[in-house]
Order: C-alpha cells, then structure tokens, then sequence
C-alpha cells in the first residue's frame, strides 16, 4: 500500500502526489487501485498522539488501472509525470464523488413510482 500524497494533510485537500510513485509505476507496469480516504485529517489530525473517537472516516475505492493505461491517460513531458498526472484526477474523482449516491441509488430515484 502505498500514499502518494505522502501523508494526511492537515486541512483533509488532496495534496499533490510524491514523484516516486510515478517513477515506481513507470519502472513497473502494475495495476493501482485508487483510495480516497475521507475524515482521517479529523479522526488523527497531524501531530496528535491518540486517534479522536467518533469521527467517522469514509474509504471510497477505485477500479484497478494498468500503469499503462495511467500514462496514456496523463499529459506532461515523460511517462511518470503523465503516470501522476492521470493518478491524481482519478483520486480527485474520487473525493467529488463519495458523496454522491451510489448509481443504482441513483437510478432508482429516477425512476416513476406507482404514487407519480
């Protein structure tokens, strides 16, 4: 498992991801699984010795995504900063989207009941 971002950041905002994860998936074509991991800047803010309790943490996973597949999604100069560029909006993704109902959800409340 790696944190491309490093560390939780102090604020719970995507930070941007460390260059060696690029340059580790461009070494190695491997499949990552992008992890957004929401609360975890409040349940152990940076500094703190012991966790907070009761503060809820969400974890939201990805698809798997080839490391080719990232480098020929990214833009930039070389195949690792494409790797990170590509990288960093699925886990962007991933932070707009935990929030959002899951499709089937969705898709039922769009759905007319037998009341409309």
């Amino acid at each position: 498992m790696w944190f491309p971002e490093g560390r939780r950041s102090a604020s719970g905002e995507l930070q941007p991801l460390k260059p060696g994860v690029g340059a580790l998936l461009a070494s190695f074509d491997i499949a990552v699984v992008p992890v957004y991991i929401h609360g975890a800047h409040e349940a152990m803010p940076l500094g703190s010795r012991l966790p907070r309790l009761f503060h809820p943490i969400h974890v939201v996973f990805g698809d798997p995504l080839p490391a080719a597949e990232l480098a020929g999604r990214g833009e930039g100069p070389d195949q690792q900063s494409r790797i990170l560029e590509a990288l960093a909006g699925q886990l962007a993704e991933l932070c707009r989207s935990w929030r959002q109902p899951a499709p089937s959800a969705r898709a039922s409340a769009a759905q007319p009941t037998a009341d409309s």
